[in-house]
């Protein structure tokens, strides 16, 4: 004796069938079962549709043949309700396997044959049905919660790489097939500086801070624009149907002022900034790999040109960028292979001509380059962590050659001494001191030989942690020099707290002489400025006999520029300046 399980609810069951005989022959058969059943009937698809949507069902009994529908494809239909889930039993007079297959392939629980149809087999169809469509259930559950974390990124909810690259393999495929040059975008978000946040406060911390960095994202997006995080601090927008290609430009930048306004966590404000590097399809790339490339160099230059910006990608800025690794690359290894050398440019006295200094100035000898100037590499030095090292390099070199020079008899160079520059980040370091305590002790040099030159822009990132490390230099008895004054933020209060000696007036005001009345008055207040406090006053650039009259009728002490020397090798300054009794204008100089 068959054993079925026990309901103790009403079944609510719909039959669609178009035979009113075959109809009423399933009530018979439904109300002999001892369940209590609310059966609902309809003559055709359309009908059974609209019933199945207004109504839960718990059982559909759906008939092969109907009057203006194909039975499998209303099961197809019914199958796609995401929100009344029924368990379907198709109804048939054929007896077919392969209709059977194409019935339980389509998304039946049973097939029944209608001559088969009594209490107990009908009953029984309806408890295997119910008990399979559970089993659907919980296995499709499991499987979209599978595929939700296959897809989606578990600490924002946005989708991840993997949603992401399909996503993007898709709409370039659309793309290509429909001609949608200009159509298709991606911006690649990459956040700046945030492994600080990490070292600083911890993985939690970033990870919150990740969170609500998604959040404010989304709030920046189109709903047809895809946001994904591709892993780490990492974002990506795929924008399509673009009416013009200023719109990725537009949302770049409702992204980048999104993040103007603090991000408030652990009752800190947090400024978050991003660089955004855009690739737009059909104008650098025309499939998804070479998208993203284009997309990273892009991101890649917007750090470079300072971070919290957008950059589209172009041909010459991919070999910009290629020839800009390609120097990294050779960088690394520059000290070590001996390429770094540094030149010396000669600082001459204003008024008789004669050599007053020298100031130290790197160049790297690249194999294939030339000879690059520091503007070129110093910036990727310092992004590499390899500016310590160079600078530490350039202090003991420097020192060193001028005491060679002071210990050589017939030169005469007891009077001179040596300028050599200072970074930001060695001001902000702790190793300044001992680096210049090296550098003096190894090479023998008096203090008083040595000058320091510091940008303004360098004092006012912590101005009383670098008035206390100036004053203990000081204390050396070294000389402290304002390097491209009037270019930076320093005030007369940072002049006061910090123990200057000289001030270098910046080239870009000698080169104003001559060309107009207003440059040349704002030139002739800084020198009076620099004269009544009493420091040594120094004008870099000098190009032309009239900017060297001029800085010298003013008064300025020391002059620098193309006009002396360009900067040189140690042997040829030697050569130039130090073998004989230098005076610009001398007969032997000219």
């Amino acid at each position: 004796m068959l054993n079925l399980p026990v309901q103790t609810s009403t079944l609510d069951i719909l039959i669609i069938d178009d035979d009113e005989l075959d109809r009423r022959s399933v009530i018979r058969a439904m109300k002999q079962v001892p369940v209590s059943v609310n059966i609902v009937e309809a003559s055709n698809a359309l009908d059974g549709l609209l019933k199945a949507k207004a109504t839960a069902f718990d059982v559909i009994l759906l008939d092969y043949r109907l009057p203006d529908r194909d039975g499998i494809e209303v099961l197809k239909s019914l199958r796609l309700d995401k929100i009344h889930h029924a368990a379907i039993i198709m109804l048939t007079h054929q007896e077919d396997v392969t209709l059977a297959e194409q019935a339980i392939e389509a998304g039946a629980q049973d097939f029944l044959l209608k001559e088969e149809v009594n209490a107990r087999r009908l009953l029984r169809a309806v408890h295997q049905a119910r008990h399979r469509h559970k089993l659907e259930t919980e296995l499709n559950r499991s499987y979209d919660q599978l595929r939700d974390l296959a897809e989606h990124d578990a600490l924002t909810g946005l989708a991840n790489r993997y949603d992401f690259e399909r996503a993007l393999e898709f709409a370039v495929c659309r793309a290509k097939r429909e001609n949608l040059h200009g159509k298709l975008a991606v911006l690649l978000l990459d956040l700046d500086r945030f492994k600080n946040v990490n070292d600083t406060y911890g993985h939690a911390v970033g990870d919150q801070l990740l969170i609500k960095v998604a959040r404010r994202l989304g709030t920046t997006t189109r709903g047809s624009d895809l946001l994904a995080r591709l892993g780490g601090d990492e974002f990506v927008v795929l924008v399509q149907d673009m009416d013009r290609v200023d719109h990725a430009i537009l949302l770049a930048t409702r992204i980048v002022e999104a993040f103007k306004k603090p991000i408030l966590l652990e009752g800190l404000e947090w400024d978050v900034t991003m660089s955004i590097g855009i690739a737009v399809f059909g104008s650098c790339a025309n499939d998804a790999t070479e998208l993203m490339k284009c997309a990273d160099i892009a991101m890649y230059r917007a750090k470079q040109e300072g971070r919290n910006q957008s950059h589209f990608y172009s041909d010459q800025l991919h070999q910009a960028v290629r020839h800009r690794m390609y120097l990294e690359r050779d960088l690394r290894h520059a000290l070590k292979n001996d390429q770094l050398k540094v030149y010396y440019q000669a600082k001459v006295h204003a008024l008789d001509g004669r050599l007053g200094g020298m100031e130290a100035l790197l160049r790297w000898h690249h194999p294939q380059e030339g000879v690059l100037a520091p503007g070129t590499f110093l910036p990727m030095a310092e992004e590499l962590g390899l500016m310590f090292e160079i600078d530490q390099w350039v202090m003991r070199t420097a020192c060193a050659q001028l005491q060679q020079w002071r210990s050589t008899p017939h030169l005469n160079v007891q009077h001179l001494s040596v300028a050599v520059n200072v970074s930001a980040i060695q001001l902000q370091g702790d190793n300044l001191l001992s680096t210049v305590d090296e550098a003096l002790a190894t090479s023998g040099l008096d203090p008083r030989c040595l000058e320091l030159e510091i940008t303004e822009n360098a004092l006012i990132r912590d101005p009383e942690h670098v008035a206390s490390i100036l004053l203990k230099l000081a204390a050396r008895k070294l000389k402290l020099s304002l390097d491209d004054f009037g270019t930076g933020y320093s005030s007369f209060g940072h002049l006061k707290l910090f123990p200057i000696h000289i001030l270098k007036i910046d080239q870009s005001f000698v080169a104003g002489i001559g060309r107009g009345a207003s440059q040349e008055r704002l030139l002739a207040a800084m020198i009076a400025f620099a004269k009544t406090l009493e420091l040594t006053l120094v004008a870099e650039g000098v190009e032309t006999a009239e900017q060297a009259r001029f800085c010298t009728d003013r008064g300025c002490e020391l002059l620098q520029g193309y006009y002396y020397s360009r900067p040189i090798s140690a042997e040829q300054f030697e050569i130039n300046f130090l073998s004989g009794t230098y005076r610009h204008g001398a007969d032997e100089q000219q």
